[in-house]
């Protein structure tokens, strides 16, 4: 648990809360990164992390007042706090552009989007550290993975990266991937354990190499050797469209799933095990920055399938 300041208890809910938050503070980042004016939908999502995260500081304080406005947030805390939140100010201009975007159709220079990240940034920075005693950075999305053991992996993989133990760390998240994605993909099977995201047989047991026509002769050689090719490159190219079509159905973000491939080790199924073949050597050891894209995206990923989930009776229930 992580250390905080404030004397008040924080329970499981309002970490949850705060993950939530996080969540479209990153969302607004990412969507202030487009261009011009599809980068202004950024402010709207700003606005919304901020106001859910003064809702939340008014609840855990347990103060507020009747039809709070907006910046009447900042002087509530005070008597708990013995101080205002801070950036009023900059949450003032913030309140304003997102008013004047949404009811009046302002758009927002490239420029003030950008001030306007950085005002956001720091908010979170300052006060929740003043509210909740931690870090913004250290609030982990990771409680919104499925199933428990790949979010127990993902727990262990965070403590990897920070000592320093990056090929470990990425096992992990590797596993921790194909863990969330069977475990979804299983609770959709019909009565006859059919997957709705099965696109085709494993051609695991598909090789050139063993292809034979029975003929010595130095044409027929030469014929096998085109024939082995053939098949290993439709093999080759059946297995990337399986894996890109899976992915896709699966509404995850295949251009960073693509980063993420290259990064983390491949994985081969052993019964209920993985076999694990690192992609790069120990030179090529990925960085810390690299390491948290890869644990981020598989949170993310999360997300994209909590988003619509469900699970479908197993033929023994029917």
């Amino acid at each position: 648990m992580l250390a905080r300041t404030s004397t008040i208890r924080m329970d499981h809910n309002t970490l949850r809360r705060l993950a939530f938050i996080r969540y479209l503070y990153l969302t607004a980042v990412r969507q202030s990164l487009a261009p011009p004016p599809l980068s202004c939908a950024s402010v709207l999502t700003m606005h919304d992390a901020v106001e859910l995260f003064l809702e939340l500081c008014s609840e855990y304080l347990n103060i507020g007042k009747e039809q709070p406005k907006f910046i009447d947030y900042w002087e509530l805390p005070g008597k708990k706090l013995g101080r205002e939140l801070e950036q009023k100010e900059s949450m003032r201009r913030l309140n304003k552009a997102r008013v004047a975007l949404k009811h009046h159709g302002n758009l927002l220079s490239e420029m003030d989007v950008e001030a306007f990240r950085g005002s956001v940034t720091n908010f979170f920075s300052d006060n929740t550290q003043i509210v909740f005693g931690i870090e913004f950075t250290e609030i982990s999305l990771i409680q919104y993975v499925n199933p428990e053991s790949a979010r127990n992996r993902l727990k262990e993989a965070e403590q990897d990266i920070t000592s320093g133990e990056i090929l470990s760390a990425l096992d992990k998240i590797a596993v921790s991937f194909a863990e969330m994605i069977d475990d979804y993909e299983t609770r959709k099977h019909d009565r006859f354990s059919r997957s709705p995201f099965h696109f085709g047989r494993r051609l695991d047991s598909i090789h050139g190499s063993s292809i034979s026509l029975g003929d010595d002769s130095l044409s027929a050689s030469r014929s096998e050797k085109k024939l082995r090719d053939f098949v290993d490159r439709v093999k080759e190219s059946l297995e990337a469209m399986q894996e890109a079509i899976k992915i896709l159905a699966l509404a995850i973000d295949y251009r960073k799933y693509s980063k993420f491939r290259q990064l983390t080790p491949i994985l081969i199924r052993a019964g209920n095990d993985y076999i694990l073949r690192r992609r790069l050597g120990e030179k090529d050891q990925p960085s810390i920055q690299d390491t948290r894209f890869c644990l981020e995206f598989v949170v993310e990923s999360s997300l994209a399938l909590v988003e619509f989930d469900y699970t479908i009776a197993s033929g023994r229930d029917l």
